[in-house]
């Protein structure tokens, strides 16, 4: 009987319950084979490191049990043994049942969480359990499981058995090699070679074989399943058919004219033709496949829109291109712009005090960024500002297509943005504003400023309103509660300035140092900002810097809805 089930990894022996098997010394290896390994949390934390300088070449792990169980290490172990070179493989343990849709559940189950990709494997069947099944019925089960791992992941699996399990529960039955499911990974124990079953598996012989569950692996804590590939190249077993992609170079097509879409046939052991097709093209649009079916590894569809430009609608559209070959579907997903007409989308400008600027002695600061995207990509912008309700006036950009500006408010003003942008098409979207705003300077002298530990009153000519509030203990801070969408500290930057902690609404920020070697009043040290207007408290707390620990409250300036 078999053992070993839903609780331990990969196992096949024949004995008695309870009993435990003599193994035989592992049958010497040969250059004609790759060693390998099998596993499943079981082993708990591996180092795929050291399995893999042991001359480990290939590892097939548990992944699922039943339709219901993920092995919690399977998503770890794939990924650190694929990066430590090892090829990679997904087992699922069959449990079978009599209960309806059962084969397909615990496939679709396998399939939607072995995430196989290149480095794979082929998906492996690991049948030891028969849920009390007959031959027969256990035989339209693991039927009805690989036909839908097949469907669904594109590539017929491995199976997983013992030559008494075989022989006993499936009857001897080779009609599943015989239908092109090839690759038997044989578990067989304390033998120098395994026998194979159905037939040595409709003449194919065994490709894998699991020849011990007691093997020791550096990298590994406690027994292990140790296995062998057949030959020394693994591509053949390699997880992989045809897969799909497609691009168009130009990005678009025009209005009465045509553009080429590439289609990539990404084969890996797949030689068969593949017959194409898309889906989704717009209202007057045709598309032509210059070979159709292909064996090759490319072909090229070519979009053509009517020639009257109104028949195609502007406007992006999703494309689907199908291919299909020895009853497997695979498709991949193409986005064709029909790009005259289409304007640039923009996100709308945003108004926010900023870091590192200088506020003015009657103005604030602000840095004005929006967003502009297009299929065809952005030639240039533009950013216009209405200043306490002025006319419109052009601000200047860093560049033609940039989408920030700095520039500032007058104190106690507003300003209200708006931007356009036009692609490199020469479609123009209209202009799109932004929120009106309101700048404000709040004095050190302000009420709205509350002190704790002791601060100095300093006077100097530089300084916003001409005067400033300085503290050097420690722990000496000042909190300023607002109401608004963008605030800021003004400070002063010199040699015998020190650090200060924020705290944007009771919680830890940054620790920002006011330290330069030349001195620079009414610096913007720190400014926060929001999308939508809330009430907040900034608090500002002294550090004591040791040997220059002052610290300059000059201004605090804040943005609020107008």
């Amino acid at each position: 009987m078999l053992i070993l089930g839903s609780a331990g990894g990969v196992g096949a022996a024949v004995r008695p319950a309870g009993a435990t098997a003599p193994q035989a010394a592992a049958p010497e290896a040969t250059a004609s084979v790759l060693e390998g390994i099998d596993v499943s949390n079981w082993q708990g934390t591996i180092n795929w490191t050291q399995v893999a300088s042991a001359g480990k070449k290939f590892a097939i792990i548990k992944a699922t049990e039943a339709d219901n169980f993920y092995d919690a290490k399977y998503a770890l172990n794939h990924s650190a043994a694929k990066a430590a070179g090892l090829w990679t493989g997904a087992y699922h343990f069959a449990q079978p049942s009599s209960a309806p849709n059962d084969a397909i559940l615990e496939a679709d189950w396998f399939a939607a969480h072995a995430s196989l990709g290149p480095g794979d494997l082929i998906p492996a069947l690991d049948l030891e359990a028969t849920g009390g099944l007959s031959v027969a019925a256990l035989q339209a089960w693991v039927t009805a499981f690989l036909g839908e791992v097949t469907a669904k992941v594109g590539m017929r699996p491995m199976i997983y058995t013992s030559p008494n399990f075989w022989k006993t529960y499936m009857g001897d039955s080779h009609a599943l090699a015989d239908a092109g499911y090839k690759t038997l990974w044989i578990a067989h124990w304390g033998v120098s070679s395994p026998t194979v079953p159905a037939n040595n598996w409709g003449g194919h012989g065994w490709t894998f074989w699991q020849y011990t569950s007691s093997g020791t692996v550096p990298g590994i804590v406690g027994r292990v399943d140790l296995d062998r590939f057949n030959g020394t190249d693994l591509t053949p077993q390699a997880f992989s058919i045809f897969k799909l992609a497609a691009s168009i170079p130009s990005g678009f097509v025009k209005q009465g004219a045509s553009s080429a879409a590439n289609v990539s046939i990404l084969r890996t052991n797949f030689t068969s033709e593949v017959a194409l097709q898309v889906a989704g093209l717009p209202a007057g649009a045709t598309a032509t496949f210059d070979t159709n079916p292909t064996i090759g590894t490319t072909s090229t569809v070519t979009v053509a829109t009517d020639p009257d430009p109104a028949a195609t609608p502007t406007g992006t559209y999703p494309l689907t291109i199908t291919g299909v070959s020895n009853g497997i579907t695979r498709a991949t997903s193409l986005s064709l712009v029909v790009a005259d007409g289409i304007p640039p989308t923009l996100v709308a400008p945003i108004t926010r005090l900023w870091a590192g600027q200088t506020l003015g002695t009657t103005s604030v600061p602000v840095h004005v960024s929006w967003g502009a995207t297009d299929p065809s990509g952005i030639a240039s912008t533009g950013l216009q500002r209405s200043v306490n309700g002025s006319a419109w006036t052009t601000t200047a950009l860093p560049s033609a297509a940039s989408t920030y500006a700095d520039t500032s408010i007058p104190s106690g003003g507003t300003a209200k943005p708006h931007a356009r942008a036009t692609d490199k098409n020469g479609n123009t979207s209209a202009w799109l504003e932004g929120g009106l705003v309101r700048a404000s300077i709040y004095q050190q002298t302000s009420s709205a400023i509350k002190w704790a530990g002791t601060w100095r009153t300093a006077w100097w000519s530089s300084a916003s309103g001409g005067s400033a509030r300085y503290a050097t203990a420690r722990g000496a801070s000042a909190t300023f509660t607002f109401t608004g969408t963008s605030v800021a500290w003004v400070s002063t930057k010199g040699p015998s300035r020190g650090a200060a902690s924020i705290y944007l609404d009771g919680h830890y920020v940054k620790t920002i140092n006011t330290y330069a070697s030349a001195g620079h009043s009414r610096a913007i040290m720190y400014a926060a900002s929001w999308s939508i207007a809330g009430t907040h408290t900034l608090r500002i707390v002294v550090s004591g810097t040791p040997g220059h620990a002052r610290v300059d409250i000059d201004a605090l300036a804040r943005l609020t809805p107008a």
